[in-house]
């Protein structure tokens, strides 16, 4: 009698207060059709054994437009005119944040913010016709160096999830 649910055991215990003896009904075998609740009670189960492998998908990029476009003005406002920059794509994740460009075509800058300072950090590549002695060269680097410290301030708290003990929060 506990495996049964509420009205089955009300049917049963009303046939037993009319008289009627108490016989085993095995309903094992009967179908009836799924309700909202049951079907929402199966589906839950399934969405929680079904755990897909952390390493192998591709955080969701959760850039917005203006986030691109952001960045972008800062940067040129910090540089001045006469600078061309050719953007990459801004990346913001719960676990990290990149952005670059090639400034000039001469110049290829990347900054990497993760909840890690070891791995986070400004990177500039340097390509044919750079000029390490030339000053506007040196200028640009490092405005965009200053710059690195606020964008990395920025991401830190307002996109990426803090790590403790090599854990996410």
């Amino acid at each position: 009698m506990n495996n049964k649910s509420t009205p089955d055991q009300m049917r049963i215990l009303m046939k037993r207060m009319r008289g009627v003896p108490y016989v085993s009904e095995n309903k094992g075998t009967t179908k009836h059709e799924l309700s909202v609740r049951d079907m929402l009670k199966i589906t839950r189960s399934l969405n929680e054994d079904f755990q897909p492998d952390a390493e192998n998908t591709e955080p969701v990029n959760k850039k917005t437009d203006q986030d691109q476009a952001n960045e972008e003005k800062k940067i040129y406002d910090r540089l001045g005119e006469g600078v061309n920059i050719e953007f990459t794509d801004l990346i913001v994740t719960d676990k990290y944040v990149f952005f670059g460009g090639e400034v000039n075509g001469v110049m290829i800058f990347t900054f990497k913010v993760t909840g890690n300072k070891e791995d986070s950090g400004a990177k500039f590549n340097y390509l044919e016709g750079f000029n390490p002695d030339d000053e506007e060269n040196k200028r640009i680097k490092d405005e965009l160096e200053l710059y690195y410290n606020d964008f990395e301030e920025y991401w830190m708290s307002n996109a990426i999830q803090k790590i403790d003990n090599g854990e996410l929060n």
